[in-house]
């Protein structure tokens, strides 16, 4: 109800959102906007003649590097249309794995609020002057983004923070973004009645309802600190700790972990880093967080993964973060094994046991298609097999054989493409899957031995088993009571 509230208009905005659709559409296509969306075959033939009107009026010249300009086009429109680029990085089976490989990347690069103001919103959310928070603080942000820039300070304890804000008024900026992409979402659907099948402004639901999470710093920290719980034994993988007595809505501070960037570790000189043993070491961790947890952090751009001078991993922003069930854990552990293994039927009929492929859906071209684009990304070397790339091809053809793709697949796929991306620039020749694949096929193995089936029903049924005992107590109760009414 929340967010149906915040993304509610009145007819006087209509003319107001034409206008800036025209403005918009002027600045998306000069930057080749609409010949990207040509190319990526989203629209159907009933859209293709305005589509190609659209490109006509608004795209002047021809744009050599449309895919890389797209994602400077959206930073500059504003925070909304850089979390709409973040959404649609999540969705190659909408917009196709060439362009949402490059969205991937759009990065919430922004010039930082006054540091003034940025103090302020400090001190009025903790209750305090900076100088009984800080021994010092550093005005310069240490990091600009779309939606809360950090700076660093040691408090009066001594210990080194982080400290992230988020921006003045972002949340009513965001949303009056979020009020136009629903507005624009309506009206497709009324002039383009084909694309009501992408469910557009349910999709702008979806995605300002994570946005609202994440203007809400205390659920990040919530994030961060499930994160730590996880991986409190594992020796390899530091989650910073937050500091909850000076954690707000709007400002979090994190212990500041001295590190470098994860694509920058090759260009220090001060660092000893076995290379081949951080590979395997951040292959087993994504493994962990994907299977073991089902909880994953799903915002792995080089910026957020650091790593200490031994070697230790430290994950930072908990903004994005990805849930799976075990069924679908289980799902996606033999969709990897079957793709590796090219048994590409099996892939088939797996999406058919999951019931998501339709009644019309031929297995046969199904498994030719599979087979057509899994054959020239596995017979790569071994260095450069991309599954995540090939799991994006196998969602984007959900929309030529109807199959039903949950949105949390295509988070983990586009999360996929930045570990693996992240793996081979500090690695070139690694392969993460062939490394956890040993991991994967224990946990297969693991997961359907016939304790740990009778286990997972168990948890699964806790309120059912726990309600036995009255239940049975009730049954009780009404046969006496029968046999006290109709005793012969």
């Amino acid at each position: 109800m929340i967010i149906e509230k915040k993304l509610e208009y009145n007819f006087i905005c209509h003319p107001i959102f034409f206008v800036r659709l025209l403005s918009t559409c002027i600045k998306l296509g000069a930057n080749g906007f609409f010949t990207l969306i040509l190319n990526s075959k989203l629209h159907s033939k009933n859209i293709l003649f305005f589509i190609k009107i659209l490109k006509f009026i608004f795209e002047k010249k021809k744009i050599k590097d449309a895919n890389n300009l797209l994602a400077g086009t959206l930073a500059e429109l504003g925070p909304g249309f850089i979390k709409i680029g973040q959404a649609l990085s999540t969705r190659p089976d909408l917009f196709g794995t060439k362009i949402t490989n490059k969205l991937i990347f759009l990065q919430d690069s922004l010039q930082p609020f006054d540091t003034d103001l940025a103090i302020k919103i400090i001190e009025k959310e903790t209750g305090l002057k900076l100088y009984e928070i800080f021994k010092s603080f550093s005005k310069t942000p240490i990091a600009s983004a779309s939606v809360a820039q950090v700076h660093s300070g040691i408090l009066k304890s001594g210990q080194k923070v982080a400290v992230k804000i988020l921006r003045p008024n972002i949340e009513s900026k965001l949303f009056n973004d979020f009020k136009f992409f629903f507005w624009l979402s309506n009206q497709a659907n009324i002039f383009l009645p084909s694309l009501k099948k992408f469910k557009l402004p349910e999709m702008v639901k979806v995605f300002a309802n994570t946005s609202l999470n994440e203007v809400d710093l205390r659920l990040e920290a919530s994030s961060c600190f499930e994160l730590n719980e996880n991986f409190k034994n594992y020796q390899n993988y530091i989650v910073p700790k937050i500091f909850w007595n000076y954690t707000s809505k709007k400002v979090l501070f994190l212990e500041f972990i001295d590190a470098s960037r994860i694509d920058k570790i090759n260009t220090k000189q001060n660092l000893d880093i076995d290379i081949q043993e951080l590979t395997k070491c951040a292959s087993e961790i994504f493994f962990l967080q994907v299977f073991r947890d089902g909880f994953f952090h799903a915002d792995l751009h080089p910026g957020n993964v650091f790593v200490k001078q031994d070697g230790t991993i430290v994950p930072l922003d908990f903004g994005i973060m990805g849930r799976l069930k075990n069924k679908d854990r289980k799902f996606l552990a033999e969709l990897l094994i079957n793709l590796l293994e090219k048994k590409f039927h099996n892939v088939t009929l797996l999406h058919a046991e999951n019931n998501m492929l339709g009644p019309n859906v031929s297995h046969e071209l199904l498994t030719q298609e599979i087979r057509a684009i899994s054959i020239p990304i596995l017979d790569k070397p071994i260095g450069e097999i991309s599954l995540a790339n090939l799991l994006g091809e196998i969602l984007a053809l959900s929309r030529k054989f109807d199959i039903e793709i949950q949105p949390k697949f295509c988070l983990l796929q586009k999360t996929m493409v930045m570990a693996e991306g992240i793996a081979r620039q500090i690695n070139p020749s690694a392969n993460m899957w062939e490394l956890t694949r040993p991991l994967v096929e224990k946990w297969i193995k693991d997961n359907y031995d016939p304790f740990n089936i009778i286990q997972d029903w168990i948890n699964e049924n806790k309120k059912i088993i726990k309600d036995l005992p009255n239940l049975f107590h009730k049954i009780q109760n009404l046969i006496e009571k029968f046999h006290k009414n109709y005793k012969i």
